[in-house]
């Protein structure tokens, strides 16, 4: 039987392209541009990536720095529980140590030298079990804080107690022991004095508003000029003061204009040597400014950028963020802007009777006519 050849099936192939063409369009690379397209969209990855670490980083030491002030703050009212609800006095010089019979004592029972223990730290330290990385485990120049030394426990722990408002600053006159801001009275608006009125609260029980009362917050010694950034690396200071301390601009929150208006005046007036003595351990002089004014009187505060340092003195600090650590009197804890701390009741009784508790201020001493002495309270005998 004959057999029916066929042709053999062979497929054909499409030469549209030629071999090379093809073996060459598999051997692209990227281009240039898209090399760049790459490098920059991990660029910006890690750099989001890198500032959400930073600010973590941030978060959990300002958070750190919030705990450590409840505990001083506890601290501190456990010390005015034991000695009969005084609070602790905010600075006392040498003599009035030896007057009202202050002696300190370290966590071996000797005696604190009276130099160092003008300010509040060594006598807290009790009250901490002696725990000095609650107040000091900022400073890095130190691999153990056994080694500070006495000097900068006592000029330089992280947190400044509101020292003239809370236990008094005193000092010496006449021989005698006078407390600063004594029944000075106050001006419920301008011009408008209420004679007579105590500043200082000197016991819990007379704090007036303790959700408002400011304890200690973060704070550093400040020299005129314009503060901007947040400084992390900052020496602390052992008090803190308001913007206005009795009728003295000392700071305020500014965008930094202010300074080109402000006027410096003499320098510090004898009527307040007994007050300002105390800071030429910490500056090289003392300098009176006056803060400008509007044709109304009100204080120019431009902005929360920064501050403008109108006198030598401890002062808020922005240690890590723009906003500045703080414990009340109640124990809560909170980060303030500058311009929330220019509010007066934060700071002492009887602002919140003023009509404007950003500028509400008091005489000094002299003015209102105090005796030169004041008997001491029971927790400083």
């Amino acid at each position: 039987m004959l057999r029916r050849r066929f042709p053999a099936f062979r497929p054909t192939i499409a030469r549209s392209a030629a071999p090379e063409a093809i073996l060459q369009g598999r051997r692209r690379g990227f281009t240039i541009v898209e090399l760049l397209v790459v490098i920059s969209i991990i660029g910006i990855l890690l750099s989001v990536v890198a500032v959400g670490i930073v600010q973590a980083g941030k978060t959990a030491r300002q958070t750190k720095a919030l705990s450590n002030l409840k505990q001083v703050a506890t601290a501190w009212t456990q010390y005015a529980n034991q000695n009969d609800d005084c609070v602790m006095l905010g600075y006392v010089d040498d003599d009035a140590q030896a007057s009202l019979k202050i002696k300190t004592r370290d966590r071996s029972g000797d005696r604190v030298a009276p130099e160092f223990a003008r300010t509040y730290p060594f006598r807290l330290l009790p009250f901490l079990d002696h725990d000095r990385s609650i107040m000091y485990d900022y400073l890095a120049d130190y691999e153990q804080t056994s080694l500070i030394p006495n000097a900068e426990i006592a000029a330089n722990p992280a947190f400044g107690y509101n020292a003239n408002y809370l236990g008094g600053w005193w000092t010496t006159v006449g021989g005698a022991p006078r407390m600063r801001f004594r029944a000075t009275g106050y001006y419920s608006s301008s011009g408008t004095l209420v004679p007579n009125q105590e500043m200082v609260a000197r016991s819990l029980g007379q704090i007036q508003r303790p959700s408002d009362m400011i304890v200690f917050a973060s704070s550093f010694a400040a020299q005129p000029g314009f503060s901007k950034n947040p400084d992390e690396l900052a020496r602390g200071a052992a008090w803190i003061v308001p913007h206005r301390l009795g009728m003295t601009a000392i700071w305020s929150s500014s965008d930094g204009a202010n300074m080109e208006l402000m006027t410096t005046a003499s320098a510090a007036s004898s009527n307040d040597a007994p007050w300002t003595a105390h800071l030429g351990q910490l500056f090289a002089s003392t300098v009176r400014t006056e803060q400008p004014r509007t044709a109304t009187g009100a204080f120019l505060t431009q902005g929360g950028a920064g501050m403008d340092v109108f006198v030598s003195e401890c002062v808020p600090l922005r240690r890590i963020k723009n906003t500045v650590p703080t414990v009340r009197a109640d124990l809560a804890t909170s980060s303030l802007g500058l311009r929330d701390l220019m509010d007066q009741t934060r700071w002492m009784n009887n602002a919140s009777y003023s009509s404007d508790t950003i500028n509400f201020s008091h005489p000094e001493d002299v003015a209102a006519g105090n005796p030169t002495a004041q008997a001491a309270p029971a927790a400083a005998r």
